[in-house]
Order: structure tokens, then C-alpha cells, then sequence
């Protein structure tokens, strides 16, 4: 749990990404709500739905969770309504939404939710940091949603710019809060075939925003992320921080990575291009 000076430090920056996002879509022009983004299928206009979705239910979570309430709220991915829907699809189907019914009004609206999400969390005192709150994927601490809405805004921030301005960087202020986050996330088993043998380990360098090392560790049953340690590893890869929290949140691979001069390998090539083909 972060001390109350962590946690202003991460309100601070959620704040700075939120307002930073908020200026760029108002210098956008009409057409440029239609230009495609990093995610699939979803132009600028359906993320920025999805983004006001966030808002608008992280203010639920953490209201509900104040009035000891942790039940789903109704529109959330877990109301009966939406049956055995996919999350993916939830998030698609909720993005359209969002950006049909508001139409001018989306940016406004964007602007709207996060300024009252990032008052809520900047009036959360420490005995509120530990308080249970509904959460898609599963109930969390509140001072958790802080992390998530960093998260949710720079890396959204950097699908859509780059797109629409390639080259733009994933958020620097942002960058070691992301690596935090991403390396906690749980990662599902991968069908490497080196992995038959007993686990094995493809190690990650970074430079620039972090100097730290991490190991990849790949089992036949499981997929750990952690900080590297004496042990040594069957492959190497050394880039840049922004380079690995963009391959582990899925919007880089280590293909396109090495074949592109963000990295460079060493050791086994063939562990390097099984974890390339299946992450």
C-alpha cells in the first residue's frame, strides 16, 4: 500500500495524463476523431468512448466502495444484461455506445468524469487507500485505481497518437509507473516448445527510463514476470523501457522489436522467436 505521499504523487499524475489527453482531442479536427488507432478496429472516437466509460465507472467503483457498497454497478461488464458477453466485446459494444449517444459531447464528457475521478482519489485519506472496490476483474483496493487510471489514460494516449502523429512516445512522466504496473500483471502460459524440458528464461535489459533487468520465466504451465537475479538465461534482449512495457501491454512484438532496431538478441534465437509467435 503507497504512503500518502505516494499516492499524491500518482493523483498528481493521473491529473497531468488526464489533462494532457484532454488538450490533445481539443486540438483535434473533425476528421481526426475517424483516424484509426492502435486498437483494432476503433477509431480516435470509439477510444475516447471507451475512455469516458472508464471514467464514468471508476467514479462508481470508488463512491460505492466509500458507502461500503461492492456489488457491480448496473452497466458494468458484470450487469445481468449483458449475459455471457466476452469482455472484449463488452468494450467494443460499450465504446460505440458511448461515442453514438454523445456525439459532440464526448470530449466534454471526457473531461467531466476525470476531473471528478481525480478529485475523489486526491480526497482519499489513508484509512480509505485498503477499502475493497468492485473491480471487472476482480474486487480490488481502492488506491489500486489510482495505478489503473495512469495506465488506462497513457497507454490509450499513446495508441491513439501513434497514429495520428507517429513517433509520439509513450507518456515519459509515466513511464516507471507503467513498468510497476505491467510487470504485476498475470501472464497466461505460452506453448513454447523449448519449454518442454523444464522452464526457461528470456531475460530483458532496459535502458532509458529504467536501468533495471527482468526475467521472463516460461514453464509449461505458467508465465512470471519478476526482477532478475544471479541465475543465468537462454536468451537476452536489451531495449528500451518504453520498448517493454509496449510489448507487455501487447502493442509491440518481439518480432517486430528486433527487426526494427528497438532491440538487439543474444543467445537462443529460437526461444526468442517461440516467445515472439505466442505472446
Amino acid at each position: 500500500m503507497p504512503t500518502p505521499t505516494e499516492m499524491q504523487t500518482r493523483t498528481r499524475l493521473a491529473r497531468f495524463e488526464a489533462e494532457r489527453l484532454a488538450s490533445y482531442l481539443g486540438g483535434l479536427s473533425p476528421e481526426g476523431w475517424n483516424h484509426p488507432t492502435a486498437c483494432d478496429l476503433w477509431q480516435v472516437g470509439d477510444l475516447v468512448g471507451h475512455m469516458v466509460w472508464i471514467g464514468e465507472f471508476y467514479v462508481k467503483f470508488v463512491t460505492r466502495s466509500l458507502a461500503g457498497d461492492i456489488t457491480p454497478p448496473p452497466g458494468s461488464p458484470r450487469d445481468p444484461r449483458f449475459g455471457d458477453l466476452p469482455p472484449e466485446a463488452f468494450y467494443d459494444l460499450t465504446a460505440r455506445e458511448y461515442r453514438q449517444n454523445l456525439g459532440n459531447d464526448l470530449l466534454p464528457a471526457f473531461v467531466s468524469h476525470f476531473q471528478e475521478l481525480n478529485a475523489l482519489l486526491d480526497s482519499l485519506t489513508p484509512d480509505d487507500y485498503d477499502k475493497v472496490c468492485f473491480y471487472h476483474s476482480s474486487n480490488r483496493p481502492l488506491w489500486t485505481l489510482a495505478d489503473l487510471t495512469i495506465q488506462e489514460l497513457a497507454v490509450h494516449a499513446w495508441d491513439i497518437q501513434s497514429h495520428t502523429e507517429p513517433g509520439t512516445p509513450l507518456s515519459p512522466e509515466s513511464q516507471p509507473a507503467l513498468l510497476d504496473r505491467v510487470v504485476q500483471r498475470l501472464q497466461p502460459a505460452l506453448p513454447i516448445e523449448a519449454t518442454a524440458s523444464g522452464p526457461a528464461t528470456l531475460r530483458f535489459q532496459l535502458s532509458g527510463a529504467s536501468d533495471r533487468a527482468y526475467d521472463i520465466i516460461l514453464s509449461a504451465d505458467s508465465t512470471t514476470i519478476q526482477p532478475s537475479g544471479n541465475s543465468s538465461a537462454r536468451a537476452a534482449v536489451s531495449c528500451d523501457t518504453e520498448t517493454f512495457i509496449l510489448m507487455l501491454y501487447r502493442r509491440l512484438n518481439l518480432a517486430h522489436i528486433l527487426d526494427g532496431g528497438r532491440g538487439s538478441l543474444t543467445g537462443d534465437e529460437a526461444l526468442a522467436q517461440d516467445f515472439a509467435r505466442t505472446f
